[in-house]
């Protein structure tokens, strides 16, 4: 009896100094889908503007529910849109995604490491959310071409070719961010270039880190830094709102100094 507990204990100890080595061997290989995801995605982006003469995919926010032409790289609407992140067709649907046609697959666009669910109805049933990836809004997001494209701080371009990007320092210009869940909305990932405030938030689910992809078609993990870059959405919400004060974050001077620069 006293051979059979110390062996029970000795498995114990094992097993207590193997889990921990288990979860970062999970975690790890969640980050390396989403990297992977994210540099699939960029293929797309970068075919999609070699097909139709360097002009970048279209990118903002629309809240029709309908679409009878795809004119975003994927659609969506604002917080509190249902559809926005439970139906798939807004992703792959050639009536909605100008992505669609190169880029068919709608797992692409869910990190794995995000497991929140979203109330379909009031009182309803939750449903995973089926994006979790946005578009920098300084990158194809014209007023012109877009129903409601999120607004852009005067005095800042707004990319809508590749060249543009290519004079103007594209290993330093993200396209693509892994967004906190309860930031995901619109399109496109609303940046403050003044660096007061989050008007959407990114994604900490790697172990404090997120995963962001650039123009020049490299793709990073970044560590955030400030506690404040890490909310979650508040109590008895689905979402957390934008324009959240957070000055002197040094998250959000890494990313405003990667979206864009000033006309």
């Amino acid at each position: 009896m006293v051979e059979l507990l110390v062996v029970i204990a000795i498995i114990i100890i094992l097993a207590a100094l193997l889990l921990p080595a288990l979860a970062l061997a999970k975690s790890e290989a969640l980050r390396i889908q989403c990297v992977n995801n994210q540099k699939q995605m960029l293929v797309a982006w970068s075919l999609y503007s070699g097909d139709n003469r360097e002009a970048l995919v279209l990118n903002g926010g629309d809240t029709s529910p309908t679409s009878a032409t795809a004119h975003l790289w994927v659609y969506g609407g604002n917080h509190g849109d249902p559809e926005t992140l439970t139906n798939t067709q807004y992703l792959i649907g050639g009536h909605y995604a100008l992505l669609a046609s190169v880029q068919p697959e709608a797992a692409l666009y869910k990190c794995p490491a995000d497991f929140s669910k979203w109330t379909v109805t009031d009182g309803g049933a939750k449903v995973l959310e089926i994006r979790s990836y946005s578009m920098n809004s300084y990158m194809g997001a014209a007023g012109a071409n877009l129903i409601q494209p999120l607004q852009q701080d005067l005095g800042y371009r707004v990319y809508m070719k590749y060249a543009q990007l290519a004079a103007d320092f594209a290993a330093n210009r993200f396209v693509f961010m892994d967004v906190n869940p309860g930031s995901i909305c619109t399109p496109g990932f609303g940046v403050d270039m003044n660096g007061q405030s989050f008007i959407h938030f990114p994604s900490y689910l790697h172990r404090s880190r997120g995963v962001v992809s650039f123009a020049d078609s490299h793709v990073e993990t970044h560590k955030w830094l400030d506690r404040r870059t890490m909310v979650s959405a508040p109590v008895g919400d689905n979402f957390i709102p934008h324009d959240v004060s957070s000055p002197n974050n040094k998250d959000l001077l890494w990313i405003t100094q990667r979206t864009t620069s000033r006309n």
